[in-house]
């Protein structure tokens, strides 16, 4: 159905070790963040899922959506020469051409005290990238595991990667929550925890988590 759901099962009744990799060339039902269904621009696209098990305090677990999203914008960068923004906390576009290169999903399994497992799904558009599926592919998993590390033993620094390729940055922004509702002002941080810190007109700073984000637009 989704290279994620494939790596959840994987992780969940086999144990697949930490940094295993499930890739598809086709998928039924792709998922991005909240369920929205992915559809590749091109008929040249790739997707895949790595199962990590980090060791991180579960109430950090939204980092592991800038883990992913600064995995990936690495990966591309690496393997195109081209540089890339990250559209906090999933997207990953091309600087120059503000195109959406890739889109993470992250599913993660809490226990007692823990991150049982956590998946990291990456799709990327590969239409007018003059790269091969296999070298993508590579880099991912390289840069992917190096996001998975850092975060383990230098959270901040990884918050600091992070905010110098997020794309909203300083901007103002106008947020639409889930389940309903919206936010408006300007970006002033990713914290220590992965949520986005918006300050409001009047001051009043307001922490936006991952899961509550139905969709963000720069409006400056």
């Amino acid at each position: 159905m989704s290279v994620e759901a494939l790596a959840s099962a994987w992780a969940r009744t086999e144990n697949a070790p930490d940094g295993s990799i499930v890739v598809a060339d086709s998928e039924i039902s792709g998922r991005l963040r909240g369920g929205t269904p992915w559809r590749a621009a091109s008929d040249d696209a790739l997707m895949m899922a790595m199962v990590i098990r980090p060791t991180i305090d579960p109430l950090q677990e939204a980092l592991l959506w800038l883990v992913a999203s600064l995995g990936t914008a690495n990966a591309l960068a690496d393997v195109s020469g081209n540089n890339h923004e990250i559209r906090w906390p999933d997207t990953v576009i091309r600087s120059d051409s503000d195109a959406v290169q890739s889109s993470v999903n992250v599913t993660t399994q809490l226990g007692p005290g823990r991150v049982e497992h956590a998946v990291l799904a990456v799709r990327a558009d590969l239409g007018g990238l003059d790269v091969a599926k296999e070298q993508l592919l590579s880099s991912l998993e390289q840069h992917l595991q190096a996001a998975t590390r850092l975060v383990e033993s230098d959270s901040l620094a990884l918050l600091e990667l992070f905010n110098d390729r997020c794309s909203a940055m300083f901007r103002r922004v106008l947020v639409s929550l889930l389940p309903r509702g919206e936010a408006r002002g300007r970006v002033t941080a990713v914290d220590k925890d992965g949520f986005l810190v918006l300050e409001s007109s009047t001051g009043m700073l307001e922490r936006i988590a991952p899961a509550s984000l139905r969709s963000l637009e720069l409006v400056d």
